[in-house]
């Protein structure tokens, strides 16, 4: 995964607002298109069964194997924007299989 600055700034103040035994976020897959979805992202302490430990700039996920495919294409950035705010979006390449959607043929 890649991570803008942005996002990375934005995911440390959320993790510092979460718990103080969350060390990274747990990934739980996403909702929207390779064109722009929002990531499914909890505050977590360690990685649960069936999830890898991945860091990206610094920050750590906890992913599930059926994801790590798209972790390795996806790039999380965050808009802040006063107008049509996304906040945290990932982004991946058109062309690749990994987000199952038919927006790319």
């Amino acid at each position: 995964m890649t991570i803008t600055e942005s996002a990375r700034e934005r995911l440390q103040v959320l993790l510092g607002r979460a718990a103080s035994s969350s060390t990274g976020f747990r990934y739980r897959g996403h909702v929207g298109t390779c064109r722009g979805s929002t990531p499914l992202l909890y505050p977590a302490e360690k990685a649960g069964e069936g999830e890898k430990d991945v860091v990206c700039n610094g920050i750590q996920f906890f992913v599930p194997e059926r994801f790590r495919e798209l972790f390795d294409v996806v790039t999380l950035d965050f808009d802040d924007a006063p107008l049509f705010r996304r906040g945290l979006y990932l982004t991946w390449p058109h062309g690749t299989a990994a987000c199952g959607c038919q927006c790319h043929d």
